[in-house]
């Protein structure tokens, strides 16, 4: 019996070739995205899990009461100490910190500098990284450096590292030599993220914290204690979390720690999800229609002796060899987009985890319940009913059950699309923001020993450059000080000022947009000490823009400079991020006589490449004992505004996915319909009917659904998006234009799918149509 089951199962697959295939390919590719997005967020939190002190370690971050806005992540090394000693509830402290370095040096070649960790002793303890060879042993020695598997390649090949030397050229032209002691083994699921780690604590006052906690501390408790005896600096407070609360966008920001996702992991689940339930709906709908066409096989089978059971049997393997095939293909499909899921989502993530203990048992049961429970259900209902019962089952619920899955799924794209629409939209208002900064790079480094305005004999004979201008500090080389500010109308308030100081063309070469006051060049002409803000500097000093040209920097500031005079007022030129407000910024124009470390240089559009790498043999002939070194401003704000770019390219993919599977399942249906209807519109043919009339009545239902899908929709995406772009500062609105473009787009989209079906039916000879039956 199973023999034939398997032979009529195979062959009712051939007869019906087209609804077999849109149904293995829509469970195929709903798998495959659902299973990555799953897979991805399975591994997200399960960072550190293999970590046998992951319930003990203790992630320490303070916030200054004066800056209730600002959670700070370091901590002083004293106050780690006195927190070990004086609590028995801390077991050991951890520390590190990235120490500033230029460049380094390998075998007389130098190297740009990697994300390098001053740790303490007891990071093995911590985090249990092993080693391909040396011993942890030698961080006890301050002049051992440890390299990753990738750095030790990077500079010795595939020679052994142990014992070979590493020069680190750190600020103002200090080297250290260090010896390498060991290769540490990547690994897996690791919440910390590291190049080369050393072990000098002379060179660091603290750093980030991890405490290693006894087990069963209660971290409330914990941090009321820390409060009430006041170990903290006055007005600071300690906060304590867990590793899953450190790794939080939040908490790990700017640090070495692994940032998790959160909001793109949210999204992206119900993207996956949504997907996923339009391959279902798909699956549906085409496997009852392909069981009607065997209606009439089925019961022949039953009175030819078929048992119930035989039938069962039959409509069971039939569905579950579908989901089984897509399974198989689906994981051979998930292999070749993961490439393009790790670009969509900018992380590095291996198939390996496929097949993991973690997740391989989460995607069985996932198929589990997809082949299993259909199966039965399918299986036990239609083998129970007759002829008649057939044919009101699939004449009546059959199409009630089609109109709401079809529906659904327009729910589904016209949500997907329009939140794409709006995403995209903000991704635009960041590129309207990098604009000033395309073709602009940045040379030199703050802690340069000289002035870098010897170069500029050598620059001038650099072609593709369009301009150039002197500096200290700027957008890619943030400076950063607190100050306290002097309103009208309230108290005394702290903020950190962005602090950049520019020679003659600087504001031409950043584009700066004036406000009031004198031109940038013409500034040093009327005052001796001139300096410009930013419009939000005017905003949290509470003056006119206007009525602050002429008078003192210090009036508005408490500034060190009590001669400096606001010479003009500018737009907000930096803004890191869409998600927070621009810093209140002070330019100082600096003459070129002055200690200036860096230049911004201006180049022609596509000169990028081309004008860094004559640069560099400039500079290189010019300071033959500094590394150069440059970077983009622009690089630097899409950096800030990264989760946008990655929301919007995961939402333009599933978007896409989503249309995919829709018309895959439109054109399913559209071909069962006109199938059976194909006698009906020959003799509405031979009655007088018109090809455009015949094409409205096998089109309309598709609109109706269209119409009711967009209507539910637009609240449900309206909603959605309103929440996530709550986020943002500097935000875009959800349009009516992005509802009525992804209306236009749906309707092209279904009227090219069914329409072409639909016309070449209506077009058809009506005597061929009558012999269909």
């Amino acid at each position: 019996m199973f023999k034939t089951a398997l032979k009529l199962i195979f062959r009712n697959w051939w007869r019906n070739k087209t609804f077999t295939l849109i149904s293995i390919l829509s469970l195929t590719v709903g798998i495959a995205c659902t299973a990555l997005l799953i897979s991805f967020v399975s591994y997200e939190y399960g960072i550190e899990k293999n970590n046998p002190n992951r319930d003990k370690l203790i992630w320490v971050m303070q916030r200054n009461l004066g800056y209730p806005q600002n959670k700070s992540a370091y901590i002083e090394k004293d106050i780690a100490g006195q927190l070990k000693l004086k609590y028995p509830e801390v077991e050991d402290v951890l520390q590190f910190d990235p120490p500033s370095v230029e460049y380094i040096e390998v075998n007389n070649q130098n190297f740009k500098v990697p994300t390098i960790l001053n740790v303490d002793t007891s990071f093995p303890s911590f985090f249990p990284f092993e080693l391909l060879y040396g011993s942890w042993d030698a961080l006890n020695n301050p002049n051992s450096i440890f390299l990753s598997e990738k750095q030790s390649y990077l500079y010795f090949g595939d020679e052994e590292a142990l014992g070979k030397q590493v020069r680190l050229s750190e600020d103002y032209g200090k080297t250290i030599d260090y010896t390498v002691a060991g290769v540490i083994k990547s690994r897996e699921q690791s919440g910390i993220t590291f190049d080369v780690l050393i072990c000098n604590p002379n060179a660091k006052s603290g750093g980030y914290t991890f405490l290693k906690v006894s087990e069963g501390t209660n971290l409330k408790q914990f941090e009321q204690k820390i409060k009430e005896d006041k170990v903290a600096p006055e007005n600071v407070q300690f906060y304590f979390y867990d590793i899953d609360d450190a790794l939080s966008p939040d908490n790990s920001k700017y640090s070495p720690l692994h940032s998790r996702k959160d909001s793109l992991l949210f999204l992206g689940m119900i993207s996956a999800i949504l997907v996923l339930l339009i391959a279902i709906f798909n699956y549906v709908n085409i496997s009852f229609s392909r069981v009607l066409q065997q209606v009439k096989t089925l019961h022949t089978q039953k009175l030819m002796g078929a048992k119930p059971a035989d039938v069962r049997l039959q409509i069971f393997f039939d569905t579950f060899l579908t989901v089984f095939i897509s399974f198989v293909l689906a994981m051979l499909l998930m292999h070749d987009l993961l490439p393009v899921f790790n670009q969509v989502v900018a992380v590095d993530f291996s198939s390996k985890y496929f097949y993991s203990k973690d997740f391989f048992p989460l995607l069985i049961l996932l198929i589990f319940l997809l082949t299993v429970i259909p199966s039965l259900i399918m299986s036990r209902k239609i083998s129970r009913l007759s002829v008649s019962d057939y044919r009101m089952f699939f004449v009546t619920r059959k199409n009630r059950w089609t109109a709401s899955m079809v529906t659904a799924q327009f729910i589904v794209v016209f949500a997907l699309i329009i939140g794409a629409l709006t995403v995209n939209k903000q991704v635009n208002l960041v590129y309207e923001n990098i604009d000033r900064y395309q073709n602009v790079i940045e040379v030199g480094n703050p802690f340069a020993k000289s002035s870098i305005v010897p170069f500029e004999s050598r620059l001038k004979s650099i072609p593709g450059i369009e301009s150039y201008a002197f500096s200290t500090g700027g957008v890619y080389s943030v400076v950063m000080l607190e100050n306290t500010f002097q309103s009208i109308n309230s108290d005394e308030q702290n903020h950190w000022v962005l602090q950049i100081s520019g020679s003659d063309g600087f504001a031409d070469v950043l584009q700066l947009d004036q406000i009031a006051g004198f031109d940038w060049d013409s500034a040093s002409e009327k005052y001796s000490n001139p300096v410009f803000v930013n419009k939000t500097f005017a905003y949290i000093a509470e003056r006119d823009p206007i009525d602050m040209v002429g008078k003192l920097l210090k009036s508005y500031i408490d500034d060190y400079d009590s001669l400096a005079v606001v010479a003009g007022v500018v737009e907000d030129f930096y803004l890191p991020s869409m998600a927070q407000k621009a810093y209140p910024s002070i330019i100082r124009y600096r003459d070129k006589t002055k200690y200036l470390p860096n230049i911004y240089v201006r180049t022609e559009k596509g000169e990028i490449k081309n004008v860094v790498s004559l640069m560099k043999q400039a500079w290189e002939q010019t300071f033959p004992d500094e590394f150069f070194t440059y970077g983009e401003p622009s690089d630097t704000i899409k950096g800030g505004n990264r989760k946008i770019f990655e929301m919007s390219r995961l939402l333009n993919m599933y978007s896409l996915i989503s249309i995919l599977l829709t018309c895959f399942g439109l054109f399913g249906i559209t071909f069962y319909a006109v199938k059976q209807r194909t006698k009906e519109i020959g003799i509405r043919k031979i009655n007088g009917a018109k090809t455009p009339q015949l094409l409205w009545l096998l089109m309309k239902p598709m609109f109706v659904w269209m119409a009711v899908g967009f209507v539910v929709a637009v609240p449900l995406a309206w909603w959605l998006m309103e929440r996530w772009l709550q986020q943002f500062v500097y935000r875009v609105d959800v349009s009516v234009g992005s509802f009525i473009l992804a209306l236009l787009f749906v309707a092209v989209i279904t009227f090219l799918t069914v329409g072409w079906h639909v016309w070449r039916t209506a077009r058809s000879n009506p005597a061929e149509s009558l012999k269909s039956e």
